[in-house]
C-alpha cells in the first residue's frame, strides 16, 4: 500500500506537536527532564493562579494548578499520538483553550516576552484544530 507524502507529513506534524505538549507536560510535573524549567513553571503558576481562578475569588493551590496542566498536557499529548479518534479532537481543543489561557496568563501579568513559545504553541494547536480547507485533521 502506498503512503502518500501527504499524510505522513500530517502525523508527522500532529507528532510533533504532542511532543511539544507532552515535554511541556512532564516539566510541569516533575524535574526529571529539565529542573530548570520546572522550576520556572513553578513561579509561573503563582502568577497564573492569581489571574484565574484567583480574580474571580476561587482560590487554588498553585502546585495543584501546575500539575493539573501538566497532566491535562501530557494525556492530550498522548491521546494525539494514539490516533484519530474523537479523543483527539477534545485533546486539541484542550490544549487549545489551555494555551490561550497560559497566553492571557502572562499578558496580563506583563510578562509579554513569555508569551511567546505559547504563541507557538497556540499557532501549532490551531493549525491542527483547522487543518487543510479548514476541516479539523481528523475528518480530511
Amino acid at each position: 500500500a502506498e503512503v502518500s507524502t501527504q499524510s505522513t507529513g500530517r502525523r508527522l506534524f500532529v507528532v510533533t506537536v504532542a511532543v511539544f505538549y507532552i515535554y511541556l507536560g512532564i516539566n510541569k510535573v516533575s524535574p526529571m527532564l529539565n529542573p530548570g524549567l520546572h522550576k520556572e513553571f513553578d513561579s509561573a503558576f503563582v502568577g497564573h493562579s492569581k489571574v484565574f481562578p484567583g480574580r474571580i475569588g476561587i482560590k487554588i493551590e498553585p502546585d495543584l494548578f501546575r500539575f493539573a496542566f501538566g497532566v491535562a498536557e501530557i494525556v492530550s499529548g498522548v491521546l494525539l499520538v494514539l490516533g484519530e479518534t474523537v479523543w483527539c479532537v477534545y485533546a486539541v481543543y484542550t490544549l487549545l483553550l489551555m494555551t490561550t489561557f497560559t497566553c492571557l496568563s502572562y499578558y496580563t501579568q506583563g510578562e509579554t516576552n513569555k508569551c511567546i513559545p505559547y504563541l507557538v504553541g497556540l499557532s501549532l494547536t490551531s493549525a491542527l484544530a483547522s487543518g487543510t480547507d479548514i476541516r479539523h485533521w481528523k475528518y480530511e
